[in-house]
């Protein structure tokens, strides 16, 4: 009985795939046809291939294999019309040609009614490559669009859909932002729809500026099947070190034969592409809808930390390429009016992350907190410029000069840090109106002699001293001196009954130890694990582990007798051990820095409780 089961079990595929031509005979045929233009071109240059298929039965036309040439569908129309009842259609598919290297390729004809083409692909001169190329592009740019290297296709096991990512490298370092491609492919007519958008699996990256819409849609010939390419661009960035793997991943729709669950029939491989076969679902029917999620292959990196030898003292975090320029709104000031002082950073690199101090106070300049914004090159904001801008206003008159700004950041190319300064800016300072007439008038009254003698007024020798007289529009209402009048004789008795309040003061904080170091230590911990509370209790993971590890390396400090800054992980590691808890907690803080990694409430809770156990160990010893 198995023998037979067994033999049926071979037979039946050739039986199903006869009935499915034999039902296929009684529609008329289609007539195809196809032509290629221009039929000679240049290497990197495309020719356009047009598949026209009229007729009442209407399947699923793909180009064939050819190696060395390469298809992508820019574009199909379709024409419907109906004569004495009998409904026909033409369907025209566009694909655009590109070839690998120069020769003559031969592209067989779609059946045995079309001849094949010839396509003469000459090496590239490069005198008109751009034009031709341009005039062969259509509304959905072609795959080699795209500076990045193409990422390997993994299909999934039920030939619906596959995940692939795009990268222009597998080594970076931590905080480093990389461009990343994101390209879903659908099976045309498999994938009933996109259930949202891909996600990042996984801790150790973060995948930021993802379009809300697929960037690009194209058509690739996959295995001799046609696949529909969505692709969505995004920056990717590494939050902490070590040899890591992410996968990305897609909720799709898909369609599949509603055969009987659980029947050896149906899911043996050999009706697998019977049954999902477009046409044969169109012919027959019987499809149902599956949710499902697809995976890229894992792709391995190797993140490098950023070294600590030769850090700069202003680094705020920022990875990348970039150059700075400072401006000022105005080179000719008057002292006491604002200007404007710009400091431009412009590059590639993680721009979040590209703060500045400008200018501090000086002598000379008296400088407000600096603003920022951001002005993006391209779409997922990698590319651009931080343009700082600040007040600033000059306190001295004459010749003054702007000091230099600085930027320091890492270059992930140069693999060290660099610190980029501008030039100093040379200003004139004006005196200011009031200062300029005071000036002039102490000039005056010291350098010039009187010509000409006053009524009522007289001269002894050269001087030109008045007589005494009353000067106008002075007047006193009393003759009391000042020193007698009575808010003058308030002033003692204020002194006096102040005295007492300050000496109280003073016995207060003598009292509360606000002077002892050990005091001030207790307040700033007391200060830290308050916003430590509040930030666990706001769901805010930066500054709770900021706050964190503030408290916990000064704890550690004291009970190890040394320096605040040398409690590092390093530090750490060698004297608890690696893996431990605090450890791990110090770890977090220092990628809080770079990543946006969201923690839930319990999470933050439970590294809180952490922190608590350790303060109370530190007390009880």
């Amino acid at each position: 009985m198995r023998v037979s089961a067994t033999r049926f079990h071979r037979l039946l595929p050739g039986f199903v795939a006869s009935l499915l031509i034999g039902g296929m005979a009684f529609a008329s045929d289609p007539v195809i046809s196809a032509k290629i233009e221009p039929a000679e071109i240049s290497l990197h240059q495309s020719a356009n291939l047009t598949i026209t298929s009229s007729g009442s039965d209407q399947r699923p036309i793909t180009p064939p294999m050819v190696p060395g040439l390469d298809f992508t569908a820019v574009g199909q129309s379709q024409r419907i019309e109906s004569v004495n009842g009998v409904s026909s259609s033409t369907v025209s598919i566009t694909y655009q040609v590109t070839a690998q290297q120069s020769g003559i390729y031969t592209i067989p004809g779609i059946n045995r009614s079309v001849q094949p083409l010839i396509l003469r692909v000459d090496p590239d001169t490069g005198s008109h490559a751009a034009t031709s190329s341009r005039s062969a592009t259509s509304a959905f740019p072609p795959n080699a669009s795209s500076s990045l290297p193409a990422g390997a296709s993994h299909i999934a096991p039920d030939g619906t859909a596959f995940v692939r990512l795009r990268l222009p490298k597998h080594e970076l370092y931590v905080g480093e932002s990389i461009p990343v491609e994101i390209q879903v492919g659908t099976r045309d007519g498999l994938v009933a729809s996109l259930n949202g958008l891909p996600t990042l699996n996984g801790d150790a990256f973060t995948l930021d500026n993802l379009s809300a819409q697929p960037q690009r849609r194209t058509q690739e010939i996959i295995g001799g099947k046609p696949f529909t390419v969505f692709t969505w661009r995004g920056v990717l960035a590494a939050v902490k070190p070590g040899t890591l793997s992410l996968t990305m991943e897609t909720p799709l729709t898909v369609r599949i034969h509603s055969g009987r669950p659980g029947s050896d029939l149906f899911d043996d491989q050999a009706f697998a592409d019977l049954f999902n076969d477009p046409a044969f679902q169109n012919f027959f029917g019987g499809t149902t809808e599956k949710d499902i999620t697809v995976a890229s292959p894992p792709t391995t990196f190797a993140v490098l930390p950023l070294p600590t030898q030769g850090r700069p003292e202003g680094f705020t975090g920022a990875v990348g390429e970039f150059q700075v320029s400072a401006g000022l709104s105005d080179r000719k000031l008057t002292a006491g009016d604002p200007a404007t002082l710009r400091l431009t950073v412009n590059g590639e690199g993680d721009f979040a992350r590209v703060n500045s101090a400008m200018l501090g106070s000086t002598s000379r300049w008296k400088a407000y907190q600096p603003a920022a914004k951001f002005n993006s090159a391209d779409g997922t904001a990698r590319r651009g410029e931080k343009i700082f801008e600040q007040p600033i206003i000059a306190t001295e008159p004459g010749a003054q000069t702007v000091p230099a700004l600085s930027f320091s950041y890492f270059d992930p190319q140069k693999r060290r840090y660099v610190v980029a300064q501008t030039a100093p800016l040379s200003v004139e300072v004006a005196a200011a109106p009031a200062t300029a007439m005071s000036a002039r008038a102490d000039q005056v009254t010291s350098t010039a002699a009187p010509s000409s003698t006053l009524a009522g007024e007289s001269h002894t020798g050269g001087l030109g001293l008045r007589s005494d007289r009353a000067l106008a529009g002075i007047a006193a209402h009393s003759m009391v001196p000042l020193y007698f009048q009575p808010p003058y004789l308030a002033l003692p008795s204020v002194l006096i009954l102040a005295f007492p309040g300050l000496w109280f003061w003073l016995s207060r904080r003598e009292q509360a130890g606000i002077g002892d170091p050990e005091a001030r230590n207790a307040a700033t911990a007391t200060r830290l694990l308050t916003e430590m509370e509040r930030a666990t209790a706001a769901g805010d993971p930066e500054d709770f582990f900021q706050a964190a590890r503030a408290l916990l390396r000064r704890m550690l400090a004291g009970r190890w007798q040394i320096a605040e800054n040398a409690v590092t992980l390093a530090e750490v590691d060698a004297r608890l051990g690696t893996g431990s808890e605090v450890g791990t907690l110090l770890a977090l803080a220092e990628e809080a820095l770079y990543s946006r990694r969201r923690f839930a409430r319990a999470d933050l809770e439970r590294w809180q409780r952490i922190v608590l156990r350790e303060m109370r160990q530190e007390n009880m010893s």
